[in-house]
């Protein structure tokens, strides 16, 4: 896990100080090492590191292409070849290709034995130079081979030709801007707007879909006017002396999915093959030269990753006790430690805990909300942030966590009347009509219908909406006070079950992992994702979707590959929590502080918000009065826009 940044011109000659700077801002992403490599009209080169910098002179033989300046700039996070063989940036044994990298590439023992046998020779124990050899053995067609999180360049110094590539599922961020005929690039937007891109503006209209809608990081626009992103499963191919106009966005990995919702007769087959991914994907990502930690919550997803690390540490023998992370509350409803302390004592880890509080949070908005480089919706990014410092101060540098298990196998409570629903339209009453008795004698159905996040009425209203076809039955309770030319539909459109869990994959599952990246990196952890395997995901994308909710439970397939291993109340728990937080009480006993906050004449909000009707909604004389999640929203905006200086 690492942090790149990288500048291309094609008339001008760059500035090596500009990628000093946009490694220097995020030394936390890397704080291990740092490396830097120049070709062509690259001025300053003084400025970067002498012993760490690899500089090349302007090429004599290339008569008729235009000028051109590239820079590499890399911090790193040393997880996997802690030497200093595992520099980046690297190249290849013949000094052609050129790489940095962030993240980590699980079956790199795997290639590496591949392509040894092919004549490839090694120098580091390291990911990175495995990737090289790939590139160099199969060209782009590499991707497919990669078990991993990624967001890449590769530089050919012989046709001049750039190559990028983000992960299948967007684990790894990659942000990319293009101003004249410079492009730079870098895993955070802060980097670019170091290097004088972006035009200062928010993005007007995806600020507006995240007040109203929550909407955020699944466009290739990002909040800041001028800078994009690689979507996942995304790559850059460009041919440099051609300039800018030349680059090519493309689409390597797009999984299909499978709209069926009757039974296909193996059952048993996906039964077991999930039960081998998941032990296999976890063998994987417990690969490390360093101390190795997981995030508890004491639910499903995160206890099963718990477990089975435990059980594959333990069968390995290596002495090596798991340490796990939990965030706590003294507030009841709140608070899981009860289930999470019970796989505690099943597993003998060693048990970390933390109490975020909200007086805390609020000295820390402004530089929680730097460090996410876009705002959020919700105070439960502070509780995961507290989660990763908990984990820093306890000397681990990798933890694993659930992420995405919940998208993969239908595991919110929001998708239980989707299924119904889609049941139905296929015209398998009867399996409808069993499911609903037996979702009703788990409980699911009820803890569904009266979850925090959902009422009755509202939940109802969504699965009809979709069932229907229908795009939207109200508007969000921002749009009395949202300025009228802000009134942007909800890009969420999906009417199905197979649908939507696709949708929400590649769309608010986006969100969440930008959250955990931002908050791991900024203390230097690097979080890996078990249930975001490929293998794992294209298995559920094949399933039929009759499959995905049996016998009353939600994400079955887990709940059984965890019996007999996991405390029962545990693995048939039916209410859901995440990384919650008293977010109600938290706002009630600040709500002075927010409203003047929100209320004050140099608010940053005004560009979106009518004042008038702002003042009655927060006084509570307008309906529907402030939820929790829409007043963070605009907290989260003010911060955000005041930090990076917006206009």
């Amino acid at each position: 896990m690492c942090g790149i940044a990288g500048l291309v011109s094609c008339d001008q000659p760059l500035d090596a100080r500009l990628i000093k700077q946009m490694t220097d801002i995020v030394n936390y992403r890397g704080p291990d090492d740092e490396g830097f490599a120049c070709w062509g009209e690259v001025h300053n080169t003084g400025y970067l590191p002498k012993e760490k910098t690899v500089v090349f002179e302007p090429s004599r033989r290339s008569e008729g292409v235009p000028t051109l300046g590239i820079a590499f700039g890399h911090r790193r996070l040393a997880i996997v070849d802690l030497s200093p063989a595992g520099r980046q940036p690297m190249a290849s044994h013949d000094r052609r290709f050129w790489i940095i990298f962030n993240g980590e590439i699980y079956n790199y023992k795997e290639l590496r034995e591949e392509l040894a046998a092919q004549g490839h020779q090694f120098t580091s124990s390291s990911d990175t130079e495995v990737i090289l050899a790939s590139y160099k053995q199969w060209g782009e067609g590499c991707l497919q081979r990669f078990n991993g999180m990624w967001a890449l360049a590769i530089y050919d110094t012989e046709t001049f030709t750039l190559f990028c590539s983000r992960d299948r599922f967007g684990v790894k961020p990659f942000y990319f801007a293009v101003d004249g005929d410079r492009l730079g690039f870098a895993s955070e937007v802060k980097q670019l707007r170091a290097a004088g891109f972006g035009t200062g503006r928010a993005h007007r209209m995806n600020v507006a879909r995240f007040l109203l809608h929550g909407n955020v990081n699944a466009t290739r626009e990002t909040l800041f006017e001028g800078i994009r992103q690689l979507l996942p499963g995304e790559a850059i191919h460009w041919h440099i002396p051609e300039g800018p106009k030349a680059l090519q966005v493309f689409r390597y990995y797009s999984p299909e999915c499978n709209p069926q919702m009757k039974a296909d007769g193996h059952l048993a087959w996906y039964r077991e093959s999930f039960y081998h991914l998941l032990t296999d994907s976890v063998t994987l990502r417990l690969r490390s030269d360093v101390p190795v930690g997981t995030c508890l919550s004491g639910g499903l997803d995160s206890s099963s990753i718990v477990i089975t690390a435990n059980r594959l540490l333990n069968t390995n023998g290596n002495g090596h006790r798991q340490k796990t992370f939990t965030s706590c509350f003294t507030e009841a409803e709140f608070d899981e430690w009860n289930f999470a302390s019970r796989v505690v004592s099943a597993t003998g880890v060693q048990a970390h805990r933390v109490f975020p509080q909200m007086d805390e949070l609020w000295n820390e908005l402004p530089n929680l909300v730097w460090h996410q480089d876009e705002p959020f919706g919700s105070t439960s990014i502070y509780a995961q942030w507290n989660v990763m410092r908990l984990a820093q101060h306890s000397g681990v540098k990798v933890l694993l966590d659930g992420q995405g298990a919940d998208e993969v196998m239908a595991g919110y409570h929001s998708f239980v009347l989707d299924f119904l629903t889609s049941l139905a339209r296929s015209r398998q009453i009867g399996q409808t009509i069993r499911n609903i008795r037996e979702i009703r004698k788990t409980g699911i159905l009820n803890a569904a219908l009266h979850s925090r996040n959902s009422s009755t009425l509202r939940f109802g209203l969504k699965a009809m909406r979709r069932s229907l076809g229908i795009r939207s039955l109200g508007t969000a309770a921002l749009t009395p006070i949202l300025k009228s030319e802000y009134q942007v539909p909800n890009q969420y459109t999906a009417t199905s079950f197979q649908q939507v869990l696709h949708q929400d994959m590649f769309g608010p599952l986006q969100a969440l992992l930008r959250y955990e990246d931002r908050n791991s990196m900024a203390f230097s952890i690097e979080a890996r994702t078990p249930f975001l395997d490929y293998r794992i995901v294209e298995l559920f994308l094949q399933m039929p979707g009759v499959y995905k909710l049996r016998d009353g439970w939600t994400k079955p397939f887990l709940r059984e590959a965890m019996q007999g291993a996991m405390p029962e109340d545990v693995r048939l728990r039916v209410d859901k929590k995440g990384f919650v937080t008293p977010e109600a009480a938290w706002t009630s006993r600040n709500f002075d502080r927010i409203r003047k906050l929100l209320l004050g004449t140099g608010s940053p909000l005004q560009v979106w918000i009518d004042q008038q009707p702002l003042v009655q909604w927060l006084s509570g004389s307008t309906k529907p009065i402030p939820s929790q999640t829409s007043l963070w929203r605009l907290i989260s905006t003010h911060f955000w826009m005041e930090q990076f200086n917006l206009q």
